[in-house]
């Protein structure tokens, strides 16, 4: 089959005013996750445009711009989809945010970039909310499969309490580690 989609073909800078976040949007945005979003243009730049239509109504991208504005900004890339009909608009939106969700991980090559950062000197702490929270997930995760097998064979019944590792790994300190 023969298709090539309609694709943008340029990103512009667009001063926030201009832009209305749709207000039908159905995903929500925590005030951390602002701050994380917000932390991570500081860090790495605007570097994911936002998807806007021709009016300026927002498709993709509503955290990030809750964030700019917490940052002060005055324009923010953005993509215009201005081929898309006001359905298809309303469709899509709906559509990238469950697309997102669908997505799983390479538990091991997660674990494998995780490492290199932080041997490389990246302070996953400090600087990448984000991806702190994956390590702690994944002992979380751990520590709860590590729970379930000592209670189903701890002979005295407690084997669901933490162990000294899983204890000592939440209380010292990340630069201690």
């Amino acid at each position: 089959m023969n298709f090539t989609p309609t694709m943008a073909s340029r990103i512009e800078m667009w001063p926030l005013e201009r832009l209305k976040p749709y207000d039908r949007n159905a995903r929500t945005h925590s005030e951390a996750q602002i701050a994380e979003l917000a932390s991570s243009i500081v860090e790495y730049g605007f570097i994911s445009p936002m998807l806007v239509s021709g009016e300026g109504e927002v498709m993709a991208g509503h955290g990030r711009l809750a964030a700019a504005k917490k940052l002060g900004l005055e324009s923010v890339p953005v993509v215009v989809l201005d081929h898309l009909t006001p359905t298809q608009r309303r469709a899509y939106i709906i559509a990238d945010n469950r697309l997102a969700e669908a997505a799983g991980w390479n538990e091991e090559l997660l674990a494998s970039e995780l490492a290199a950062l932080s041997e490389g000197g990246f302070d996953l702490e400090r600087r990448n909310n984000a991806a702190s929270k994956f390590v702690h997930e994944r002992h979380d995760r751990r520590d709860h499969r590590h729970r379930r097998r000592r209670r189903r064979s701890h002979p005295t019944g407690h084997g669901d309490q933490p162990t000294r590792r899983s204890v000592a790994t939440w209380l010292t300190p990340p630069d201690l580690r």
